[in-house]
């Protein structure tokens, strides 16, 4: 599942027109933390997933909706 998420959050970023850096220093992380993220090498916290969400202007359940 982490690597779906951060599959997710790196299209809606996309989407967003945002690059990693202004996504992480939105949400007061780290790029590196980010891209860990992005790649499923991390699981982001409930708390920051909210915060992501948040960012990206979209309500959490939506981090989950998988695409086919």
């Amino acid at each position: 599942m982490p690597a779906a998420l951060g599959r997710r959050i790196k299209a809606l970023r996309r989407l967003k027109l945002l690059t990693q850096q202004q996504l992480a220093k939105r949400v007061n992380i780290s790029v590196t933390m980010l891209s860990n993220i992005e790649r499923g090498a991390k699981k982001p916290s409930p708390q920051l997933l909210e915060e992501i969400a948040c960012q990206l202007n979209i309500q959490e359940e939506e981090l989950f909706i998988l695409s086919d």
